[in-house]
């Protein structure tokens, strides 16, 4: 439990964890100040700070900064040999897993939270749908509306807090799955470049090549593929690139 602690202190206290927040933090303000703000509606608005500028492209880059590539310079150093004399080494990669999820994904919600809570308070309160201006023949502004998003149906059914739960705890599991993702190109290939790299190609690749139902892309949005089977998928990726993780930390202590 000590040695969790002080791992959990240094994947949260480090420069690349505040660089990865700040950084999508910058985006998502950008582009709810460019593409949301005074849309009408803070339900729209939510869904539109994922859905406008090609925010989903790059949002993989930042989850891996908070603690992906640590084990990096641990191995580089033979740092990691000295936690290993202590502890199992599935011991060690659990505590691993567990504070590299936990960073990486606080490095999407955290943003993601505070931008929702600003679109809740910036925009027009007690508007329970997907409005948006828009301009009739004549040239004035209407609100056009939008019902058939599932977002509207889940703030409809149960408030908006439902909905900027949902929205951050997608956020939260696309961060921990793809910050496990840097880890597991550490753990297979200690190099700090790689770790940091790698995961936005295989991003990439997935993003062109990935049906609906399971593209990271799409996933952490929601609103395509629906926010329960979004949620079980991305849980899929996490379990899937923490498995990975476990492979690569016993191929390592093997072969050393």
């Amino acid at each position: 439990m000590k040695f969790l602690r002080m791992d959990m202190k240094r994947s949260f206290a480090n420069p690349g964890f505040f660089a990865g927040i700040f950084g999508i933090g910058a985006l998502l303000v950008y582009n709810f100040v460019t593409e949301s703000l005074h849309s009408g509606s803070p339900y729209y608005a939510i869904v539109n700070i994922l859905a406008t500028s090609g925010f989903t492209v790059f949002l993989p880059v930042f989850p891996v900064l908070g603690y992906a590539s640590r084990f990096c310079g641990e191995y580089e150093s033979g740092y990691y040999r000295l936690i290993l004399a202590r502890m199992k080494p599935q011991k060690f990669a659990r505590i691993r897993i567990i504070s590299t999820a936990l960073s990486g994904g606080a490095i999407v919600a955290l943003p993601y939270l505070l931008v929702c809570l600003g679109a809740v308070y910036l925009e027009w309160p007690g508007v329970a749908d997907a409005n948006f201006l828009g301009l009739d023949a004549s040239g004035v502004n209407v609100l056009r509306v939008e019902a058939d998003i599932e977002m509207v149906v889940i703030g409809q059914t149960y408030g908006l807090g439902a909905m900027v739960a949902v929205k951050v705890l997608l956020g939260f599991l696309f961060g921990a799955a793809w910050a496990l993702v840097g880890l597991a190109f550490a753990v297979w290939m200690p190099n700090k470049y790689v770790s940091l790299i790698a995961p936005f190609v295989l991003y990439e690749s997935l993003y062109i090549l990935m049906p609906n139902c399971l593209n990271p892309a799409v996933l952490v949005r929601g609103d395509d593929a629906g926010h329960l089977l979004s949620i079980v998928a991305e849980c899929v990726w996490l379990f899937a690139a923490a498995a990975a993780v476990m492979a690569g930390f016993r191929r390592r202590c093997r072969d050393e």
